[in-house]
């Protein structure tokens, strides 16, 4: 998946994504996912990072998607 942070111009590939507190229960809300981890350039996201990228609506909600069908 390709990403650009809001303080840079460079699109990085975030891949290695790792969803939790997935409930099932809480369809279709997942109000309790969050980000675990992620690989950011082949890297281990920072927190900061991970919560840039919780921040994004769009981009949480695909990442989501994905971890729950792949659940």
């Amino acid at each position: 998946m390709k990403y650009t942070f809001k303080n840079t111009d460079k699109e990085v590939t975030i891949t290695d994504i790792v969803v939790d507190g997935v409930d099932q229960k809480d369809y279709p809300d997942y109000c309790d996912a969050y980000l675990q981890s992620a690989k950011i350039d082949g890297r281990e996201a920072t927190e900061a990072e991970l919560n840039e990228l919780e921040a994004d609506d769009d981009l949480i909600y695909d990442m989501l998607y994905e971890a729950i069908t792949l659940y």
